[in-house]
């Protein structure tokens, strides 16, 4: 409550224009951290925001750069992907971190913004791209 409190604060005091960003990928003690934008982002009526990501290109780079060569090409069944964002139905929005196994034996670590880390069977999971 406190968090939410400190966000209304900041964005009332905006005098014409907020901005707003995350980091959607961070390196930490040599591993690689996928982030997922603040839930209080959700909050904010659509109308009111401007998402803008010119940092693709760059993101890509940095990517390929920063992960193994494994990680970059890890793809499990349906096209997933480390880094991809993902909806599930019970846990909401998360992102893939990892990627384990073939076909029905395919699983997938995501962290889930409110539910944190889980592990997903593919062949159940009925996950979303977002």
């Amino acid at each position: 409550e406190e968090e939410r409190r400190l966000m209304y604060v900041a964005m009332t005091r905006a005098m014409r224009r907020l901005y707003l960003s995350h980091s959607q990928m961070r390196m930490l003690h040599g591993q690689t951290r996928y982030n997922i934008e603040s839930r209080f982002i959700d909050e904010i009526p659509e109308e009111l925001l401007k998402k803008i990501n010119d940092a693709k290109s760059v993101a890509t780079t940095a990517t390929q750069r920063t992960l193994s060569p494994s990680m970059t090409k890890q793809k499990g069944q349906g096209g997933f992907r480390v880094g991809q964002q993902v909806q599930h139905s019970k846990f909401g929005v998360g992102v893939i971190v990892q990627i384990e196994g073939q076909g029905a034996d395919a699983r997938l670590q995501v962290n889930f913004r409110d539910s944190g880390l889980k592990w997903l069977a593919l062949e159940y999971a009925k996950l979303v791209r977002v």
